[in-house]
């Protein structure tokens, strides 16, 4: 398949005859549009372990505009794009490096179905997102590894049964393909730092996917006739047939079967909202407390090629997290000022990968990470529709694999951000 950086032709046809669907039933003469911007410019620096990266901005912008045909149909189009000089600390590809640019770009159109007699609404969905990431210096933006462009569709059923809470059902399509995977990597089978790839990683678009998505999600109060207290959850089945990466065996040779992930993920909150003053003015101060669990469960295996051993369910994890946060704003109800701050925990355990000690040795322990996350912010407007903001993030990260020659897995990060934001 060529490789383009912006949508070939056909892709171009695919959002065209999607989007002229989503037109179609709109007829009415009397329109309504609502324009909605968004964009932020900041800069700031990436710190690991006892080096620091050099100050470098990032930037994004959203722009909508949610058209009312009339009572029963809305289009919504928008454009999201963003560039990111300054490494966040979740950022996990290359996390043993201080470098790391992206950019993307993402494009999409939404329209609101109103069920006459009920509190449904429906919501087809296409769109067209391509992420260029630059992971060392001497790379060019837009041919990195891990640039990637995803084509989607979905459907959506929303009934606000009680505004603001609702509760919705969706299905979503999608593919992701990895254009310069093949050019940079697996034509050479080394990594690159020259180490030898794994056998899953041999084959031309390993990396490659079609994705099959359900969710369920839902908002209520509690309790439900004097609400004091709001509870969410969400429930998410995603399937990702993986187009060209063959099972890898006992003997490092390939199978004739392609690898399949089945990911489930469950999510839930509790938050409450409190009245309150701060600096004699009303503010709003919102506490809530998150949980989360995940179940991935892969067929594929790999081998080391290093210290020729073979790794069963190499992919399969389990992960859970857990964790507060607040945020408290005040003034001006369309402009507040904010200020904000989470903590939160998580663990991944393997479950077939075991643990290696600083030589690379294996032992009989599966491998796992822990992550402490710490995160602030601050926002004050300073103009109409334009606010000064301060963010900063802290991360720890503790593993039992000790062998880190290509990847970090115990270590700290922190960045910071100082910035603008506009709103219309």
């Amino acid at each position: 398949m060529t490789s383009c950086l912006t949508p070939c032709p056909a892709r171009f046809a695919f959002l065209g005859a999607a989007f002229a669907v989503l037109l179609a039933p709109a007829r009415s003469a009397a329109m309504e549009a609502t324009p909605v911007l968004n964009a932020s410019l900041a800069g700031g620096q990436y710190f690991f372990k006892n080096q620091k990266g050099s100050f470098s901005g990032n930037a994004a912008l959203t722009a909508a505009a949610m058209f009312k045909f009339d009572e029963r149909w809305s289009l919504l189009p928008m454009y999201s794009g963003s560039y990111q000089g300054t490494k966040g600390v979740d950022d996990g590809v290359g996390a043993g490096t201080l470098f790391q640019q992206q950019m993307d770009h993402r494009v999409s159109a939404s329209a609101i179905r109103r069920l006459e007699g009920s509190d449904w609404k429906l919501k087809p969905s296409v769109s067209y997102k391509r992420e260029f990431l630059k992971e060392t210096r001497d790379e060019t933006l837009g041919k990195g590894l891990f640039d990637f462009e995803k084509i989607a569709a979905g459907l959506e059923a929303e009934n606000a049964y009680q505004d603001p809470f609702t509760y919705r059902l969706a299905f979503d399509v999608y593919r992701v393909r990895f254009p310069n995977y093949e050019s940079l990597e697996s034509k050479s089978g080394v990594d690159p730092l020259g180490n030898p790839l794994g056998r899953e990683l041999a084959s031309k678009r390993v990396l490659d996917t079609y994705n099959y998505q359900l969710s369920a999600s839902g908002s209520r109060p509690a309790p439900y006739e004097d609400p004091k207290f709001v509870l969410s959850g969400t429930y998410s089945f995603l399937y990702q047939d993986f187009l060209d990466q063959r099972l890898v065996n006992l003997r490092g040779q390939f199978d004739d079967s392609a690898r399949k992930d089945f990911l489930q993920s469950v999510s839930g909150s509790i938050g409450r909202p409190i009245r309150t003053r701060v600096l004699g003015e009303d503010a709003r101060l919102d506490l809530s407390l998150g949980l989360s669990l995940a179940y991935n469960r892969s067929n594929q295996n790999t081998y080391d090629a290093v210290f020729s051993r073979y790794v069963p369910q190499a992919y399969s994890y389990v992960s859970f997290g857990a964790g507060p946060a607040a945020n408290c704003s005040w003034g001006d109800s369309k402009q507040p000022s904010w200020l904000s701050g989470s903590f939160r925990w998580s663990r991944q355990n393997f479950l077939g990968r075991l643990a290696q000690d600083g030589e690379g040795l294996y032992g009989s322990a599966k491998q796992r990470q822990d992550r402490y996350s710490l995160s602030f912010g601050y926002g004050h407007p300073i103009a109409p529709k334009l606010t000064v903001t301060v963010r900063t993030n802290l991360l720890w990260a503790q593993s039992n694999q000790k062998y880190e020659k290509t990847y970090s897995y115990t270590y700290r990060a922190i960045s910071y951000l100082l910035g603008v934001n506009y709103e219309y």
